[in-house]
């Protein structure tokens, strides 16, 4: 094949065809891949970090808690945690094998959600747990008596990850 016959115009229409779905799963792959971290996956996280934060104070400030500060140090232990579980298939495994990281003293967390986008995971999975009520233990840790938390997100093609720490 010549390079003119790779411009003939069944090939130019089939590119501007997928040109820009190309370009979307590029820049999502992009954004995602640790190799080439981008701008745009860095604020991604952020927001998707201060959302997890911001639906669980939404949670508690239904029953009347206060709500809790964000935290550095717990949001880094979630990132590991959550990865960590991720890979191994079994939820708090990370946590339960470092005692909190000396940093976290609870944690509840959505693993391997498939199909959904990290917003989507969670809506519904805090949703959830919030549902479950007085007596459920994702419930007593999302309203428990704590100041602080910390989300991690991981990501592995369709599959999401999220786990939430507190102190």
């Amino acid at each position: 094949m010549t390079e003119r016959s790779a411009s003939t115009p069944s090939r130019r229409l089939r590119l501007r065809g997928l040109s820009a779905c190309g370009l979307a799963l590029l820049m999502t792959a992009c954004a995602l891949s640790p190799a080439a971290p981008s701008q745009e996956g860095t604020v991604n996280l952020s927001v998707n970090l201060q959302f997890c934060a911001d639906e669980i104070n939404r949670y508690r400030a239904s029953i009347g808690r206060p709500p809790l500060v964000r935290s550095e140090a717990l949001e880094t232990f979630a990132a590991t945690a959550a990865e960590h579980d991720h890979t191994a298939g079994v939820p708090h495994q990370y946590f339960r094998a470092t005692n909190g990281g000396g940093v976290a003293t609870a944690e509840t967390e959505l693993l391997l959600w498939k199909g959904y986008s990290v917003r989507e995971v969670l809506k519904e999975g805090l949703g959830g747990m919030w549902t479950v009520g007085p007596g459920g233990s994702h419930y007593a840790t999302l309203s428990g008596a704590y100041r602080e938390v910390g989300c991690g997100i991981y990501v592995n093609g369709a599959a999401v990850t999220i786990a939430q720490d507190f102190r």
